[in-house]
């Protein structure tokens, strides 16, 4: 078994999937060349990592599957290159002038729903209706976790202030692409509004939103996991468990914020049982119960948990009205599809106790949001959003107590 932290993710097999958020190579050459890429990038040779991916880009005539990946790539790197917000800039010194953005010009973003639709967002700032409220529009950067090599996705769950985009203006989908108009936001700017929601009650008073799930073509269907689950195998399992650090180390604490005590700690898709086992370490007297759709996933849980059961989410293994936390993780792009999170979500419900919490959130994007949320009258959303713990940026984060 791979240890569990400060691990590098790297796949032996020369060919890795392409299907949904995994990036990698079918052509094994280029797949060597892939790696060697990803290797420079991250000890920091940027220069000579892209001028690896575009010697593969060079040598990839015959197999155009990898062409399109390569592109992409390379596509990513230059994006994170014109939007990363240097060191050396600082947020303004006062709250952003709204009505000052709103003046300015109007640049769009254009993205296939067959490539990367799943990092644009919407930043909700505010509460719609009340005043002050703003729409913002996002497009995620190339995660620092791929660039240190730890995950395969060029996303992960983090959202950071370079990713802003600016104030939401109109948006048109077609049946093959999705543009989003906006007024831009400076740098400094940027860097004053995720410096507002962090500092606002750990971001209570805002909602990420990723409104366009990724498409499989020809058929324009929606990407998820395969029937029987995912296949684990160490360098898997070491790559999931990178993915969710932050969330982990932020659901820890707030657990230990909600003063809660020796908690029945539920995972309806533990996949291999990471997450659950961090929080017991942090959590004395915790007791933790998994079930995974993969009986793989569910085999590498048991070695983690108290309980691992193979079984679908919509079937809770579970005493119903014992669980001080349940955590909803797979509710997410390339999961599930958007049709069938919400009949899962409401399967998952009845697991809580009065007082307890259901919590979901993800590697990638949650298909769902506040409004999904906000219509079950047992329970109340307290946020949906959570905070890096080194205030670095946010991630979804729904929260829902149940009535007493």
């Amino acid at each position: 078994m791979a240890d569990e932290n400060n691990k590098t993710y790297e796949k032996t097999d020369a060919i890795v999937s392409y299907d949904g958020i995994f990036k990698g190579m079918y052509d094994a050459g280029l797949g060597e060349m892939f790696q060697a890429g990803r290797k420079l990038l991250s000890t920091g040779n940027w220069t000579a990592g892209r001028g690896k991916f575009e010697e593969a880009l060079s040598a990839a005539g015959n197999s155009p599957r990898d062409q399109k990946t390569l592109r992409l790539l390379i596509d990513e790197l230059d994006r994170y290159e014109r939007n990363n917000i240097e060191a050396v800039v600082n947020a303004t010194e006062t709250p952003v002038s709204w009505s000052a953005v709103a003046g300015r010009g109007i640049e769009r973003i254009d993205e296939s729903m067959f490539a990367l639709p799943q990092g644009i967002f919407f930043l909700d700032v505010g509460r719609p209706g009340h005043a002050g409220y703003q729409r913002l529009v996002g497009r995620k950067l190339l995660s620092d976790y791929w660039i240190a090599f730890k995950i395969p996705e060029l996303f992960c769950s983090l959202v950071k202030a370079d990713m802003i985009l600016g104030l939401f203006v109109d948006q048109r989908i077609s049946d093959s692409n999705v543009t989003l108009f906006y007024h831009p936001l400076s740098k400094a700017e940027k860097l004053r509004v995720m410096k507002d929601i962090v500092a606002d009650e750990r971001g209570a008073n805002a909602e990420l939103i990723h409104p366009f799930p990724l498409l499989r073509e020809p058929a324009r269907l929606e990407a998820g996991s395969p029937p029987e689950g995912w296949i684990v195998d160490d360098a898997f399992d070491v790559m999931l468990g990178c993915g969710e650090e932050r969330i982990r180390a932020y659901s820890i604490q707030f657990l230990i914020e909600a003063g809660v005590e020796r908690p029945i700690l539920y995972d309806p898709a533990c996949s291999t049982g990471v997450f659950l086992s961090t929080l017991q370490k942090a959590m004395p007297g915790s007791y933790t119960i998994g079930q995974d759709l993969s009986q793989q996933m569910a085999n590498f849980a048991k070695q983690r948990v108290d309980e691992a059961h193979c079984a679908n989410a919509i079937d809770p293994k579970i005493k119903l009205g014992t669980a001080d936390a349940c955590y909803v993780r797979f509710l997410n792009s390339e999961v599930v599809k958007t049709s069938e999170a919400e009949e899962l979500f409401q399967a998952l419900l009845p697991t809580v106790k009065p007082g307890g919490y259901i919590i979901t959130f993800g590697h990638t994007p949650v298909l769902l949001s506040s409004a999904n949320f906000k219509r079950n009258r047992d329970f109340r959303l307290c946020r949906s959003l959570g905070v890096a713990v080194d205030g670095t940026g946010i991630f979804q984060y729904y929260v829902m107590q149940r009535n007493k």
